[in-house]
């Protein structure tokens, strides 16, 4: 009886011996993780895998990704519930004190010189980087024109000081024009 249950147990497990070529690069990232993480190549390769799997299920590019972990792994950023969101901008639309505004100014130029680092130096490296935030989504129309299609209206302010004041600080040559419920960047226009 006991072999029995045995063999249905492992019965349904099946192995599959699986040999790849990776240079040298890879194989000291592999070696990193596997240093880092006190497992086996197999152990990490089957959970790079199931990550793998799992990201292209929900449909996201890598650069997104990078982008998320770039703004959150540092804890510079923070993940906040869109309805929070709203309720924060109600409020702040509300807000007619020129030293708020004042200090989104300052946040935008110091933003300006963090992008600068990161090779974030111009308006369509901007734009996208900040879209990954969820404030906005791009539709580009051309000719240096963007439309940031607002997920809020009540942001359309404090998106288009912030953004101006990264395109000030890096000396970018763009305007922004608001329209309902959108915002237009227009390119050395």
């Amino acid at each position: 009886m006991e072999k029995l249950i045995y063999c249905k147990l492992f019965a349904n497990i099946v192995t599959e011996r699986l040999s790849i070529s990776i240079d040298d690069k890879t194989k000291k990232m592999l070696d990193e993780i596997k240093n880092k993480k006190n497992k086996s190549t197999s152990e990490i390769i089957r959970e790079l895998i199931s990550l793998g799997y799992e990201l292209i299920k929900t449909d996201v590019d890598t650069e997104s990704i990078q982008t998320w972990i770039d703004y959150l792994a540092k804890r510079q950023h923070m993940i906040l519930d869109i309805e929070h969101w709203r309720v924060i901008f109600s409020e702040i639309e509300k807000i007619h004190d020129n030293n708020f505004w004042k200090h989104m100014e300052e946040i935008g130029l110091s933003h300006a010189f963090q992008y600068k680092m990161k090779g974030l130096d111009t308006v369509d490296k901007i734009l996208r980087y900040v879209e990954r935030a969820n404030w906005y989504e791009i539709k580009e129309e051309g000719n240096g024109v963007y439309t940031l299609i607002l997920n809020d209206l009540k942001i359309k302010k404090f998106v288009r000081v912030f953004l101006e004041k990264v395109f000030e600080g890096q000396k970018i040559n763009a305007r922004i024009a608001e329209g309902f419920g959108k915002l237009i960047v227009c390119v050395g226009k």
